[in-house]
């Protein structure tokens, strides 16, 4: 799902650099999604939409908070597609093939549902083996704040469904998480790119 833009870093950017950053982070986690399995866009805007490319399903995002978006996109896909469903957001610039597959050997080997837990309290990836409304069933007003990974583990444990676990990631948010990135050696240089324009 692709966000809004990057309103947190507009110290740092200005507003048309955090439309680039939202841009190249959403086009990341499209090439992950290809690279991957069969990517979906649930998308807020057309040039969002345009960042698609060839085989990417598209769709609109519903009106809501950021559950209700989450949980219809959800549904969505799982009414399309036979099978595991995995969402990630797009602020987390690391994702890698090693995330793809520790989230399908989970689901493979029966766990309902996989968790990428992102270090601010929310978390980059969600799988799931099926769709059910316990997945996205927190309080409204706690969406995007850092008890999103508690609550969200509260609801689906509360739901009889088992857990996976990947390992944590720093999302890129505020300008402490793009310091930090600049200073991985690591770091996305398409990313690094738009951060030192």
């Amino acid at each position: 799902m692709a966000g809004p833009p990057k309103s947190a870093l507009e110290p740092l950017l200005g507003r048309d650099g955090c439309a680039r950053l939202q841009r190249a982070l959403t086009a990341r986690a499209l090439r992950w999604a290809g690279e991957t399995g069969t990517p979906y866009l649930a998308y807020a805007d057309e040039d969002t939409a345009a960042l698609a490319g060839a085989g990417t399903q598209t769709f609109a995002q519903v009106d809501g908070h950021l559950g209700e978006r989450l949980r219809a996109a959800f549904a969505h896909v799982s009414e399309e597609h036979d099978g595991p469903v995995v969402v990630v957001g797009t602020d987390q610039p690391g994702l890698s093939v090693s995330h793809a597959w520790g989230a399908a050997d989970d689901l493979r080997e029966g766990v309902d549902v996989t968790l990428g837990p992102a270090t601010a309290g929310g978390y980059y990836l969600l799988g799931a083996r099926r769709y059910d409304p316990a997945l996205f069933d927190i309080d409204p007003d706690a969406w995007g704040g850092p008890r999103v990974m508690e609550l969200t583990l509260e609801s689906v444990l509360g739901a009889g469904m088992s857990i996976g676990w990947l390992r944590s990631e720093r999302d890129l948010d505020d300008p402490r998480d793009v310091a930090a990135l600049l200073a991985d050696p690591c770091a996305p240089a398409d990313i690094r790119e738009v951060l030192a324009s």
